[in-house]
């Protein structure tokens, strides 16, 4: 069980709350506009008023506990000033913020806090899916096709598809692996071989298929085959 910030009560900041205390994180959403604090608590949110940007408010909303951060307000400037808060000032564990304009993504990196800069034109939320070191699994829920997840996943030394190539992860019919990142540059899901500690897969699968997939890419209860049939039922 994750604590996770979201700042920015918007349609973006919603849903990311939404699924993530769906999956069993604890989860307190930071709003500046009172109407919508107060209508997000009347749909069972625990909402903090006032503004992200405000040690004060950070602090009230859990920011010396917190373990995620997601930035997600409407505004760049806004979310690079919450997630170098969340990061230099409360030790932030993993900081996401959404961009809204691209012209401004080049500014969204470590300097700036930022783990992973999502472009809002790509997503409406991100979610972070698993939040152990061994496991670092990223959801995107893509703005144009709700049936659809994009996920990000890191290959670990734990993870027990290490070493399988694309073919042998037999993820369920109609999801793809559309690239692997290895060592900064993208690869050909066909060229990249077998799969090597600190690559990311970026996948493209049905939602409902999400939770085979998760399992298949987090470290298994017990010792088994990694290389064993899928089925990619739930």
């Amino acid at each position: 069980m994750t604590q996770v910030i979201v700042a920015g009560g918007g349609s973006t900041g919603e849903r990311a709350a939404i699924t993530l205390a769906g999956a069993g994180h604890v989860v307190v959403v930071i709003e500046a506009d009172p109407l919508r604090a107060a209508d997000l608590r009347t749909r069972g949110f625990t909402v903090v008023e006032g503004s992200a940007t405000s040690p004060s408010v950070l602090e009230a909303a859990g920011g010396l506990h917190a373990e995620v951060l997601i930035a997600a307000t409407n505004r760049d400037d806004v979310n690079l000033v919450v997630a170098v808060l969340a990061r230099r000032h409360f030790d932030v564990g993993r900081v996401v913020a959404v961009v809204r304009e691209d012209e401004h993504r080049w500014l969204f990196d470590s300097s700036w806090g930022v783990d992973v800069a999502i472009s809002s034109g790509l997503a409406v939320a991100t979610l972070v899916a698993e939040a152990s070191e061994t496991s670092p699994i990223l959801r995107l829920v893509d703005r144009f096709d709700e049936r659809l997840a994009l996920i990000e996943a890191t290959i670990t030394e734990a993870s027990p598809v290490r070493g399988l190539t694309i073919p042998e992860l037999s993820l369920p019919g109609g999801d793809r692996v559309a690239t692997v990142v290895r060592e900064g540059a993208a690869i050909e899901p066909g060229a990249a071989g077998g799969l090597q500690t600190g690559d990311t897969l970026v996948i493209v699968a049905a939602i409902d298929d999400e939770p085979a997939i998760r399992r298949r890419l987090s470290a298994p209860e017990s010792a088994s085959d990694p290389r064993s049939s899928y089925s990619g039922d739930d």
